[in-house]
């Protein structure tokens, strides 16, 4: 008799891995945050400064609050360049941005990672998206970096090995929603 049930070993195959886990348990998170960018993608140019000065009071948030072994962060380098390149464009348009408070912990690195190169994709769709029509020398150097492909698949393997339901899934996850809320509320300081 031939059944047509699957095998355990299939539906392990099919069960979902952390990295869809991830994006599931922090969706109304990220939602919530695209929501608060609304604004900008209707009328970038006259939201352009607040974005950036968002972006750049959330990341320096988020780059002071790395773990003590931040080394291990595949976006540690990718981090401090962007804060490097919001704190340029933002001069360059006369804007101070003011600073928002870290977390209260260090956060995950992986947590930070997770924001930081998902943000990359999200941020070359906007590049496209917005700038598609301007001179290379006219778009801010916050949307020149690309979105890291090679760095994006690493953390993705690294997200793969982190088993579902474990405790560092908890932390990771927890820790992801604390850097959602950094960037909320750097969109609410900046306005």
């Amino acid at each position: 008799m031939t059944t047509t049930a699957p095998s355990a070993e299939r539906l392990a195959d099919c069960a979902p891995t952390f990295r869809h886990a991830i994006r599931r348990d922090t969706k109304s998170e990220h939602d919530a945050l695209e929501a608060q960018f609304a604004p900008f993608m209707t009328a970038p140019e006259r939201h352009l400064s607040w974005f950036l000065a968002t972006q750049y009071a959330a990341l320096g948030a988020l780059l002071a609050s790395r773990p003590v072994e931040a080394e291990r962060m595949l976006s540690g380098l990718l981090l401090t360049e962007l804060v490097g390149r919001l704190r340029f464009d933002l001069e360059n348009r006369g804007v101070i941005a003011p600073a928002i408070k870290s977390a209260d912990e260090s956060l995950d690195g992986v947590a930070i990672d997770y924001l930081v190169l998902g943000s990359r994709l999200g941020t070359e769709t906007m590049r496209r998206r917005l700038f598609a029509d301007h001179q290379r020398e006219a778009i801010p150097q916050y949307f020149l970096i690309g979105t890291m492909p090679e760095l994006w698949q690493r953390h993705c393997a690294e997200l793969n090995n982190i088993d579902v339901g474990s405790d560092r899934a908890a932390t990771v996850v927890q820790d992801t929603k604390a850097g959602f809320a950094i960037f909320a509320r750097a969109a609410l300081t900046q306005a």
